[in-house]
């Protein structure tokens, strides 16, 4: 009977008893106190976001409000002698026993400083506001410039784009044409079932001097280069502007634009 009734206060007792161990109620706690944690934690980068977000804002703020408001110095030197003439006139009036001819002096000398103030500080003032208006007027008309030179280099670098590939014949009339695309490398050659290219000259007249892998073209920032490929009989390039031929070297890339020649051996490729 007793060893029943302690068995039974044994378990009572150990309800109350904190988890110690690896069970259960131990990983569930556990468990409890680490997202208790993390949400802390990730309340805390929150709020020290918000916090660095409010600070830049509020930087950016003042900063606008520095740039628009015009630093404005009152004891500047103009003020000064203005100041002091007054003053002087006031100790004059008043040393002189504020005689007729001394009142009239200081309603002259306030009159004068009045008019400077009205007329020629409103004529510095414009003058200011013209000359800032004429500084944006020539920064936008740079800027503008700027960009109007911008659209001509990009339609320059547009007009000399490669489009199509001609092959030609003794004649000069076309045999094949090829649409470049969005193709950024095209290897010039003869196709055979273990050699393939992109631009297949092996039906020109004199295709025979023409290497199996030829040349290359690659397109690099909207450029196109041409580089021979250590061919047998090597290539040549004749320029659209001044129709001026050259022999290339071999394994050195060479600027082309649209309307050069190019010569794989004895036969002539177009680009347009």
């Amino acid at each position: 009977m007793f060893w029943i009734f302690r068995r039974n206060f044994g378990n009572f007792r150990n309800i109350f008893r904190k988890p110690i161990g690896r069970g259960s109620i131990y990983r569930l706690e556990r468990l409890r106190s680490v997202t208790g944690a993390r949400k802390n934690k990730n309340f805390d980068i929150e709020k020290n976001s918000i916090s660095v977000d409010k600070g830049i804002k509020k930087y950016e703020k003042r900063k606008l409000n520095a740039r628009n408001q015009k630093s404005y110095k009152f004891l500047s030197l103009k003020n000064i002698l203005i100041m002091l003439i007054l003053i002087i006139t006031f100790i004059f009036v008043h040393f002189s026993g504020y005689s007729t001819k001394s009142l009239y002096f200081s309603i002259f000398v306030y009159i004068g400083v009045t008019l400077y103030l009205l007329i020629v500080e409103r004529f510095f003032e414009k003058a200011e506001v013209q000359e800032e208006i004429r500084n944006i007027k020539n920064d936008r008309e740079r800027e503008h410039s700027v960009f109007l030179e911008r659209v001509k280099e990009i339609e320059n670098l547009e007009k000399k784009q490669i489009e199509h590939i001609f092959l030609k014949d003794s004649e000069d009339y076309d045999m094949k044409i090829w649409k470049v695309g969005r193709a950024t490398s095209l290897l010039i050659g003869k196709e055979t079932p273990r050699n393939r290219v992109d631009i297949d000259v092996s039906e020109g007249i004199y295709s025979n001097l023409v290497s199996r892998a030829h040349g290359i073209l690659n397109r690099v920032n909207g450029i196109w280069y041409y580089e021979d490929l250590g061919s047998q009989n090597g290539s040549g390039i004749e320029r659209n502007l001044d129709k001026r031929k050259m022999k290339l070297k071999k394994n050195i890339p060479v600027k082309v634009e649209s309307g050069d020649i190019i010569y794989l051996a004895t036969t002539k490729i177009l680009l347009k």
